[in-house]
C-alpha cells in the first residue's frame, strides 16, 4: 500500500459541512472579508480553517450525510452565520456613521464619493473611521473575542432553533442601537459645531461687512479637523464596548 489514506467518518463530514456553512454565512459579512480586497479564494479557506474547530460541537446533531436534514440544517447555519457576523458588522457601520455625521455638521459631504470596495457612496471622514474600526479590530485583538463568540454560539446551538420573527427582533434593535451609538458618540462635535454655527450668526449681525458666512465654511471645515483628531482617542474604548455588545447579542440569539 503506497501513499496517505485518510478515513473520515460520515458523522465527521456532515459535522463538518455544517460548520462550513455557518462560518461561511459568518466570513461573507463579517469586516474585513466583506470587501472586495478579499479575494474569493481567501474567503473560503478562512471560512474551511474556522469550521474545523466547530465540528466537534457539530457532531452532536448532525444528520445522516445522504439525508435531506442536513441540507436543510445547512440553509439554517448559514442564516445564523449572516445573523453573527451582521452584529460584527453593525459595529463598524456604527463608526463609519459617526465618521458621515462629522461630514454632514462640519462641511465635507459634498466630496462625498464611489468606494470601489463596497460600491457605496461614502465621505472621507467615514471611510476613514471605517477602515480605523477594521484595523483596531485587530489590533486590540478583537476579532479573538468574535471567533471565540463564534465557537461559544456553535456549542450553545449546534442545531439552530431560530424564529423569523426572532431574527428580526434582534437586528432591528441591532440597527436602532447603530443609530442611538453613532448619534451618542457624535454628539459632542454636533454640539460644538451649533455653537460654531449659533456665533457665526451673530458675527454676521454684528459686522455685516465681515462677510462671517463665507470664512465660516474653512473655519469649520478646520474646527472639525480639530475635533475628529481629539474624537480618535476615544474610538478604541468605543470599539472594545460595541465588539463586546455584538458578541453579547450573538451569544443571546444563540441561546448562550
Amino acid at each position: 500500500m503506497s501513499g496517505l489514506q485518510v478515513a473520515i467518518g460520515e458523522s465527521t463530514l456532515a459535522a463538518y459541512l455544517l460548520a462550513l456553512a455557518r462560518t461561511a454565512g459568518f466570513v461573507l459579512v463579517s469586516p474585513p472579508f466583506n470587501t472586495r480586497t478579499i479575494p474569493a479564494q481567501v474567503k473560503a479557506g478562512v471560512a474551511m480553517a474556522l469550521a474545523l474547530p466547530l465540528t466537534g460541537a457539530m457532531a452532536a446533531g448532525s444528520p445522516d450525510l445522504t439525508s435531506r436534514a442536513l441540507l436543510l440544517q445547512m440553509v439554517a447555519q448559514v442564516v445564523m452565520g449572516l445573523a453573527l457576523g451582521f452584529f460584527v458588522l453593525a459595529v463598524v457601520v456604527l463608526l463609519q456613521t459617526v465618521g458621515d455625521i462629522f461630514d454632514a455638521v462640519g462641511g465635507f459631504q459634498m466630496s462625498m464619493s464611489l468606494d470601489p470596495l463596497l460600491l457605496v457612496q461614502t465621505s472621507v471622514l467615514g471611510r476613514l473611521y471605517q477602515l480605523l474600526a477594521v484595523t483596531l479590530l485587530f489590533a486590540t485583538d478583537g476579532h479573538l473575542l468574535v471567533l471565540q463568540g463564534l465557537a461559544r454560539s456553535a456549542g450553545a446551538m449546534p442545531v439552530p432553533v431560530l424564529s423569523w420573527n426572532q431574527v428580526a427582533q434582534v437586528v432591528t434593535a441591532d440597527v436602532a442601537g447603530v443609530m442611538a451609538g453613532a448619534v451618542e458618540i457624535a454628539a459632542p462635535v454636533m454640539a460644538t459645531m451649533l455653537v460654531a454655527d449659533v456665533a457665526l450668526g451673530l458675527m454676521s449681525r454684528a459686522a455685516p461687512a465681515l462677510n462671517a458666512f463665507t470664512l465660516g465654511f474653512p473655519l469649520k471645515i478646520a474646527f472639525t479637523l480639530l475635533l475628529v483628531a481629539l474624537m480618535v482617542a476615544r474610538v478604541p474604548d468605543a470599539l472594545a464596548r460595541l465588539v463586546e455588545q455584538a458578541v453579547e447579542l450573538g451569544l443571546n440569539l444563540s441561546g448562550g
